[in-house]
């Protein structure tokens, strides 16, 4: 299995103190089809992008706002358990405010400018 550590606030939606926590942080890569880092194309965690303005301006052919990114993706609930393991209140604020994110299958990409691979 490989691994990244986070060593830079990533980028997001979130609060920066929550997106902070992340540094240091160990976590295993997701089961990809292609390489890692790989690719992306992202949406924001809190929803943003869903919202019934996002989905109107689909509706007419109006872009919203989706940027391919370098990352590395890995599985939503490893990384909120691993999250935890360093900052209990950090992985609390993730499950309070994007439950629709905790399920089985569900990403996270980190940008590839914040991470280190690692061998643990």
């Amino acid at each position: 299995m490989r691994y990244i550590r986070i060593i830079a606030m990533p980028p997001g939606e979130a609060p920066e103190r929550i997106r902070s926590a992340w540094i240091g942080v160990i976590l295993p890569l997701a089961d990809t089809q292609g390489p890692q880092p790989g690719v992306w194309i992202t949406r924001g965690v809190l929803g943003k992008d869903r919202g019934l303005l996002a989905r109107i301006k689909r509706w007419v052919g109006i872009p919203v706002v989706e940027q391919p990114s370098v990352a590395y993706a890995v599985d939503v609930l490893a990384a909120i358990e691993s999250l935890r393991a360093h900052s209990p209140s950090a992985a609390e604020w993730w499950e309070r405010h994007t439950p629709h994110l905790l399920a089985p299958g569900r990403r996270f990409c980190f940008s590839a400018a914040c991470c280190e691979e690692t061998s643990t």
